[in-house]
């Protein structure tokens, strides 16, 4: 559960660092695989890279990628805190690596989808979060996510592209630590200016009624079903509506 100072946290500010949430040996196998799949991806031409130079590499639908994948995602305190934002039936939405390499620019600032889609002014209340799991030491040389504290709040605005906003912070911790970011704020990758890549997860949630960019029942293989807990199954949208059980 969340106590009165990271509920408060995440009202005001928009955001949430839980410090080495994540076990080191669980972190380092986290990593270990991340990496395997990106590198699988990468010799097989299905890679999905972004930034210039192909720079960072997103690997989707990590549930179906392996039991520690599907272990993770269930991460009570983290849970905790998406269903303080999002309500107790949220769902995930996509749960991906995320690996920034040497050389990878900032990425500018946004907020997430569907939240940029929307008409203005957009909901006072979050729709969308995300989890930004460390598995290396995020800092302010390998591109530690930037966030704009209360920009959450500015119900008219979007980040403009290129501007440099003074109350802009780059959040740092050791491995290990889950970032819980409200998707109306705004944020993003910075720059990765060391010579090793900057190795991510990104738990993506939403509110049960929206869409999830990944539709996981259809996605997910029937040997994950068959052995998910109830929290896992209602996290991939069973209890949702509609759903595939009628």
């Amino acid at each position: 559960m969340l106590n009165e100072s990271e509920k408060e946290q995440l009202d005001q500010h928009g955001f949430l660092l839980l410090e080495s949430l994540i076990p080191s040996d669980t972190t380092m196998a986290l990593r270990e695989r991340s990496l395997t799949l990106a590198a699988a991806e990468q010799e097989t031409g299905a890679s999905h890279t972004y930034l210039a130079n192909d720079s960072a590499q997103r690997v989707w639908n990590l549930v179906d990628k392996g039991e520690i994948f599907e272990e993770a995602i269930q991460q009570p305190k983290m849970l905790a805190a998406m269903a303080y934002l999002l309500g107790e039936d949220c769902t995930l939405s996509s749960f991906t690596v995320n690996v920034l390499y040497p050389g990878a620019p900032d990425a500018g600032l946004h907020i997430d989808y569907p939240l940029s889609g929307l008409p203005t002014p957009r909901p006072s209340f979050p729709l969308v979060a995300n989890s930004v799991w460390f598995l290396d030491d995020f800092t302010l040389e390998n591109g530690a996510t930037s966030c704009v504290p209360g920009s959450h709040r500015r119900l008219e605005a979007l980040p403009e592209p290129g501007v440099e906003y003074t109350d802009e912070l780059q959040i740092c911790g050791p491995r290990g630590s889950v970032l819980i970011v409200n998707g109306a704020i705004w944020h993003g990758s910075s720059e990765n200016r060391t010579n090793e890549p900057r190795v991510g997860l990104l738990g993506f949630f939403c509110r049960s009624m929206l869409k999830p960019q990944q539709a996981h029942l259809k996605l997910v293989s029937d040997e994950v079903i068959s052995r998910a807990t109830p929290t896992l199954k209602r996290l991939l949208g069973f209890d949702s509506l509609p759903n595939m059980n009628a």
